[in-house]
């Protein structure tokens, strides 16, 4: 194998390398992935990288129609981390302008907003000490959920602040490494400033974002502090679902175990997909893979559907993004909305404007609370 292609850039090649060394070539990963089955194995991918400059380039304009799930690292058993790999490859393109991401705007601008006023806003009280961080997607298609999950952990703790804002999840998806770098210190920097210690989160996105950059507050999922709580919640209008667990948290076992242990307690049955927990696979939103290659998003999420389907039960997910990605003919029930909403049967979606609009109700319901 040939290591002699961008030397100078050793560090980044790191992960390459790992993959390419690691890789045994067994073709689970392969398996599973309409990606890797168009492009090749991990193996063949990072020894192409490493053989030419040219390939390496290829590979990383490439590496968008990769849904950044990481099935791969979940299903290969030797470690090899791909996809790791496609990360730095994104990271890659976005560095030396080999990949536009202007089809790409409406998330970046969504991320934009989700961080600036009127939609950004920081309640914490005297002594607060913990805040709650449901990220930009929960508040805007299930804010009355939200509102109440908020309102009844509050009453626990009354010093329990809430922190609106973006972490900045689609930049670092992206590869624009270096804006994301920059976000999620100054979000850190400024809960740290707060003399918060504990961050509550509901997105999942929000979660392994924060966890990832390490930051010297603790990271608590909001499913697994109800579960730890003695807050009382709503008899949920299921009665039997399907759990479709996000890819970004496949590796959350306390937090998977959370969310079932939530429901069953509270009277709901679950049926387990083929695909679940660490094996989940992507409701063809990850990655933004729909803005570059709608094919494989739509494939991936037909392909949830159909698993779905199997069970006989509806799909409740604790995504808001994945709720919005999955719901179509059948909707697809929130945890928060089903244990804190009294409805009778799982709500239509609100789309664009009205999704918004949300965000600054609860903005301002909150504030004025």
């Amino acid at each position: 194998m040939s290591t002699n292609v961008l030397k100078s850039g050793a560090v980044r090649l790191s992960n390459i390398k790992i993959t390419a060394e690691k890789c045994i070539g067994g073709g689970k990963c392969v398996s599973e992935c309409l990606f890797l089955q168009k492009y090749g194995s991990p193996d063949k991918i990072a020894e192409a990288c490493l053989a030419s400059a040219q390939n390496y380039d290829e590979a990383a304009i490439n590496a968008y129609n990769c849904s950044a799930c990481s099935l791969c690292d979940s299903v290969c058993p030797a470690n090899a981390q791909p996809s790791k790999m496609f990360e730095m490859l994104r990271n890659h393109a976005q560095k030396n302008s080999l990949f536009g991401l202007d089809s790409y705007s409406p998330l970046l601008s969504y991320e934009r907003i989700g961080g600036k006023f009127p939609f950004k806003d920081n309640l914490l009280p005297d002594g607060c000490k913990t805040a709650f961080f449901p990220g930009c997607t929960l508040p805007a298609l299930f804010p009355e959920a939200t509102r109440a999950a908020y309102s009844a952990l509050k009453q626990r703790d009354p010093s329990l602040g809430l922190i609106l804002n973006c972490c900045s999840k689609p930049s670092k998806m992206l590869g624009l490494s270096d804006s994301h770098a920059e976000a999620i210190s100054e979000l850190s920097k400024f809960i740290e400033s707060q003399g918060i210690t504990k961050i509550l989160t509901a997105c999942p996105n929000c979660h392994i974002t924060f966890k990832e950059f390490s930051p010297s507050f603790k990271i608590v999922s909001i499913y697994e502090e109800l579960l730890d709580s003695n807050i009382p919640l709503n008899k949920p209008w299921l009665q039997k679902a399907t759990v479709h667990d996000p890819c970004v948290t496949r590796f959350e076992s306390d937090l998977q175990e959370s969310v079932r242990k939530l429901l069953t307690q509270n009277g709901v049955s679950l049926i387990e997909m083929d695909h679940s927990r660490d094996k989940t696979i992507c409701c063809g939103e990850g990655g933004g893979v729909g803005f570059h290659n709608e094919s494989f998003a739509q494939t991936w999420n037909d392909k949830r559907k159909a698993e779905a389907a199997q069970t006989g039960a509806p799909m409740v997910t604790y995504c808001a993004g994945c709720t919005n990605h999955l719901s179509g003919t059948e909707p697809v029930a929130h945890i928060l909305d089903l244990l804190f909403v009294k409805r009778n049967e799982t709500p239509i979606l609100p789309r664009f404007p009205f999704n918004y609009f949300n965000r600054l109700k609860l903005r301002i319901s909150a504030r004025f609370a």
